[in-house]
């Protein structure tokens, strides 16, 4: 189990360590992580989860307890994260990206090859309607209170009416919404239009990690042990332990989905907060580009324990 554990993470180790090398020796530029970052939230991310809802079978978005359990543990965890800094003194937007650090895990770089190593191909269905949840609810949140963040202080309203617009134009919202319009007409998707987004969808998860390996290798400020410390336990403690209360309050789903939905629960944190991060400042996206990597490290230990307790 240690061996499928690590064989799934070291491709995360081996694209943040070639973005640092990328940044150490000033291979790309020093703004190569902005671009890339761009790239990830314009273009790859948006293509990837338009792919993954289209291509479900619509009977698989008809598990309300387990999308509630998933997006009740997300959200009560990131409200915690969110809490937390805010009242420690730091700026929404910091603490938008502190929630989202321990609220949004790696479910397709990470998430997918353990579950099906370990649970099988079964796993697919659960994993792919995880992932829609992650993207489309949990990050839309992220979204919208960066946007308020970035009101500067002119007020609810102004913020709210900022982050609506920001949300009516933003690609990931619009193809998610497309993609579930186009799983439930049950429309095709192959030839070599699917290859095009096959293609540009793989291209997340490396863009996005070797960006913060690039970011990782410029100069900067001393890193504060703290906030990585309490990311770490809230992605990786209490986010999978509120989705199994949320499970148990629920009424029952399939066991396959609920144990899918508190492994993905478990994961790391996504590279999702960084492309976010930039809008809330250094510190934000220190706190985002270490909890990343320091999650998946610990990750190697905390999921064995997890599948452990999943029966796996």
């Amino acid at each position: 189990m240690a061996m499928i554990i690590l064989g799934a993470l070291i491709p995360v180790f081996g694209l943040i360590l070639l973005g640092y090398g990328c940044g150490r020796f000033d291979l790309l530029g020093d703004r190569a992580f902005e671009v890339l970052n761009r790239f990830v939230i314009a273009i790859t991310l948006p293509v990837l989860t338009f792919r993954s809802i289209a291509r479900m079978d619509p009977a698989d978005l008809a598990q309300p307890s387990m999308m509630i359990a998933v997006v009740g543990g997300a959200l009560a965890t990131y409200a915690i994260g969110f809490a937390i800094e805010k009242g420690l003194g730091r700026s929404g937007g910091e603490a938008n990206i502190a929630g989202l650090c321990a609220s949004f895990s790696n479910t397709g770089f990470v998430g997918l090859p353990i579950a099906l190593l370990t649970f099988g191909t079964d796993t697919v269905a659960p994993v792919a309607v995880t992932m829609l949840l992650y993207s489309a609810v949990v990050f839309t949140v992220g979204v919208v209170m960066s946007e308020m963040a970035a009101s500067h202080g002119d007020g609810m309203r102004a913020g709210l009416m900022l982050a609506g617009r920001s949300v009516a134009r933003n690609p990931l919202i619009l193809l998610s919404s497309l993609g579930v319009v186009w799983c439930l007409l049950r429309l095709p998707l192959t030839g070599p239009f699917d290859v095009l987004l096959s293609t540009l969808a793989q291209a997340t998860a490396p863009c996005a990690l070797t960006a913060i390996g690039i970011f990782i290798a410029l100069p900067r400020e001393k890193t504060a042990p703290g906030p990585i410390g309490r990311a770490l336990v809230l992605k990786l403690g209490v986010h999978p332990l509120l989705t199994a209360g949320f499970i148990l309050l629920l009424p029952p789903m399939p066991t396959l989905w609920a144990k899918m939905a508190v492994l993905m629960a478990a994961m790391p944190s996504g590279a999702s907060s960084f492309v976010l991060a930039g809008k809330a400042g250094r510190w934000a996206m220190e706190l985002s580009a270490w909890a990343v990597m320091l999650s998946t490290t610990s990750a190697s230990l905390s999921l064995i324990a997890v599948l452990w307790w999943l029966g796996a």
